[in-house]
């Protein structure tokens, strides 16, 4: 990408989800932010995501929040007539074992106390949600209100919605160094030895957003965890209702998980994880080969669960990579080098959450009242890159 801007008023660096929805906010508000993308928008994690919008099992203290975020995807779509085919077709956490019962009932308990919809199924219910699920569970938690996206056009939609807001979104121009004068960001050095000055910068880069602070002198607590998934040969209608995930730990989002659910184009697209896998140096510029151990794994969940689906053959498979920070929450604020922001982290819950943390980012660095001020608050608190950040150099 070659005629880059002199100047602008935020340079937002990463067109992810994320950035496309920081981008989105801070363009409704009046800014006029420019979106720089190294690749192509939603190429990375995005656009293998499996896009699940829901607050169940995502962690008690978000747990306002998280409900925010899914309202906003709702009049997001209602206000653009869904052609990202959100669908709120609700979330079934199946259990297999005694443990998995306590912790389901837990987070039924405690969801339900904070006015959640969720509920404990019996067999009997559970074969009404979910008839095809006939493997050996013992029981079900139900979130009735859980929804999934197209990622794809969830990208292109809030992409056209932020130039329409009067956003700047190149892609193919690769950020590499942070200009800072004096202590403070002045702006950002493209590929080509470009500079593009600007008082304020996002960084939204997913799991790579460490490799630009790094020249600020800042360490981003972030990791790349290998993101994986399968897609099946179409099926019929309805073959998987719900999105069928695991019933995590009370905890937390456990080190292995299960998400199994079926596109509106048919295809049944699952995962397991039961390994954290060390990410290659370089992974972000290399296409990835899906371990085979994880194939297996995921093929022997999927079967054992759905029996009528063991003999489906399998189309596809794909690795991308999700930002891991130490706590399991996002880092979205200021960091210590004024004018210079951050919002990466997603743990794998990036889709979710992004369209209220591109509004929480765009209240704090624009000083508009967009969110709710408890939620700003609240937002503010949990997701404070203070609490893990401290400048290097």
């Amino acid at each position: 990408m070659t005629g880059f801007p002199q100047s602008a008023e935020v340079i937002v660096v990463g067109g992810g989800i994320v950035g496309l929805s920081v981008a989105l906010a801070l363009a409704e508000t009046g800014a006029k932010p420019l979106l720089l993308e190294a690749k192509s928008f939603g190429g990375a994690v995005t656009g293998g995501s499996l896009a699940a919008i829901g607050t169940h099992m995502h962690g008690l203290a978000e747990y306002e929040i998280m409900a925010h975020a899914c309202d906003l995807w709702r009049a997001f779509a209602d206000r653009t007539g869904n052609p990202f085919e959100h669908n709120p077709q609700g979330q079934v956490g199946f259990i297999l074992d005694s443990e998995g019962m306590e912790s389901g009932e837990g987070w039924v308990n405690e969801e339900r106390a904070r006015g959640a919809p969720c509920r404990m199924l019996t067999q009997a219910e559970l074969a009404e949600v979910e008839p095809n699920l006939t493997g050996p569970v013992l029981g079900a938690t139900f979130a009735p209100d859980t929804a999934t996206v197209n990622p794809f056009l969830a990208t292109r939609t809030v992409l056209a919605e932020a130039r329409a807001a009067g956003a700047v979104a190149l892609d193919h121009a690769p950020v590499v160094n942070l200009l800072v004068e004096a202590g403070r960001i002045a702006g950002v050095r493209m590929e080509d030895g470009t500079q593009i000055h600007a008082t304020q910068v996002v960084l939204a880069s997913g799991p790579w957003s460490h490799e630009i602070s790094k020249r600020a002198g800042i360490a981003l607590p972030l990791v790349p965890r290998q993101a994986q998934c399968l897609a099946t040969l179409r099926q019929p209608k309805d073959t998987i209702r719900r999105v069928v995930s695991a019933v995590e730990s009370r905890g937390g989002v456990a080190s292995g998980y299960t998400q199994i659910q079926q596109a509106a184009s048919g295809q049944i697209l699952f995962n397991t994880v039961v390994d954290f896998i060390e990410t290659p140096c370089g992974a972000k510029d290399t296409v990835r080969e899906v371990p085979s151990g994880f194939v297996l794994s995921s093929i022997d969940t999927l079967g054992m669960l759905f029996p009528s689906l063991s003999e489906v053959p399998l189309l596809r498979s794909w690795v991308r990579f999700e930002a891991v920070s130490p706590d399991a929450r996002f880092l979205a604020g200021p960091l210590p080098c004024e004018g210079l922001w951050v919002c990466a982290g997603d743990n794998g819950s990036g889709f979710c959450r992004a369209l209220m943390l591109g509004r929480f980012l765009a209240g704090e660095i624009t000083g508009t009242s967009v969110l709710d001020a408890d939620l700003q608050a609240d937002a503010r608190s949990l997701y404070a890159p203070s609490r893990l950040v401290e400048a290097t150099a």
